[in-house]
């Protein structure tokens, strides 16, 4: 186009050899930003943006394009390195000139894009899943950074993934709050977001003589299996229950030699305690069996298991007053799991601690 008469040049007459190339550059957003239509050769390259100091090039690909008779170039490969927040309008313009030395002539004027912000995918590796799996890193939760602090005395301790934070929730709660150092919201939001994994259809079965126990991957006591019956926690007397503690305890330290089975169904997903109208406490936080399971389930869950001790150091009463017992205080499913056995027990030797109570 001829800018002083506004009439396209025919091709004929452009003079335009097969030696002409194209140079495309980085522009300063701010660059004709009053809407001026017309700049001096000077003017376009003062505002040319060059990589920062130790960087790549701001842009690589096809940067030198040839142009045809007809005034046509094709840019088909150009990408950025670098994002365009460290200048001062955070924007950038891509330029196109001819390049110097390939046109003799009359000056033929540079072309300006639009302003536009470029953005880096850095981000994108370091975000946080919702929700989280349970192989994700544990830098994949709220409030634990990428090679942090926090991250890295969780590493020292082995714990590297979800499944691993979890677990060690379940076993011993108050180990994993210290190693974290957070305060209590920073801690509440951090836990309750690894909670909403996704748990998938893996279990864990531990076997000790005359007693199967069923864990679901975090380490959550699912059944146990007793002769040719299985129970729910909350189905066990207080006796039954303290030994199937002892052996959970027996079982996280030997956790990677469990026998791995598929249920049918996934299993559902963590709830909160705050839903069934309690406040967590840290001790409360070790659940050794899923808040998930139904309702009835919650209603067993609240407070730490001396009621189970208390029940051992009367084991001499009758199977109906450790019934009545247990109606009494629905809340001892909470456990941390370093209570020492008092003697030996073994299931073989103990039929009558096992009436299934009315």
């Amino acid at each position: 186009m001829d800018t002083r008469t506004n009439y396209m040049i025919a091709p004929t007459d452009t003079h335009l050899g097969p030696s002409v190339r194209l140079e495309v550059l980085v522009l300063d957003g701010d660059f004709c930003c009053d809407d001026r239509d017309a700049w001096t050769a000077d003017q376009f390259n003062a505002s040319i943006v060059k990589a920062r100091e130790g960087k790549r090039p701001l842009i690589v690909g096809s940067l030198i394009v040839p142009m045809n008779n007809h005034g046509v170039s094709v840019i088909d490969d150009v990408s950025f390195t670098d994002n365009s927040s460290w200048i001062r309008c955070r924007r950038f313009r891509i330029g196109v000139r001819i390049m110097p030395g390939s046109h003799f002539g009359a000056r033929i004027q540079e072309a300006v894009s639009e302003s536009f912000t470029v953005k880096d995918h850095r981000g994108e590796l370091y975000k946080k899943h919702y929700p989280p799996l349970l192989t994700d890193n544990i830098w994949r939760l709220k409030n634990i950074g990428k090679d942090g602090p926090i991250d890295k005395r969780l590493e020292s301790e082995g714990i590297r993934n979800v499944q691993e934070f979890l677990k060690l929730n379940t076993i011993d709660p108050e180990k994993l709050r210290a190693l974290v150092g957070m305060s209590d919201k920073l801690w509440s939001a951090t836990l309750n977001h690894a909670k909403t994994c996704d748990m998938g259809r893996k279990c864990y079965v531990f076997k000790a003589a005359g007693c199967d126990i069923t864990f679901n991957p975090i380490g959550e006591i699912l059944t146990a299996r007793i002769g040719d019956q299985t129970f729910p926690l909350h189905e066990l007397l207080p006796q039954q229950l303290f030994h199937v503690k002892h052996l959970a305890t027996q079982a996280y330290q030997l956790w990677d030699q469990l026998e791995e089975v598929t249920t049918e169904m996934p299993h559902a997903a963590n709830k909160s305690l705050i839903q069934s109208g309690r406040q967590p406490s840290d001790s409360q936080e070790s659940m050794i069996s899923s808040g998930s399971q139904n309702a009835k389930y919650l209603d067993y869950t609240g407070t730490a298991t001396s009621s189970a001790a208390a029940a051992m150091s009367t084991n001499s009463s009758s199977t109906s007053d450790s019934a009545a017992a247990t109606s009494a205080n629905d809340d001892a499913m909470f456990w941390t799991p370093s209570i020492p056995p008092d003697d030996l027990f073994g299931w073989q030797n103990s039929s009558g601690c096992w009436d299934q109570v009315d």
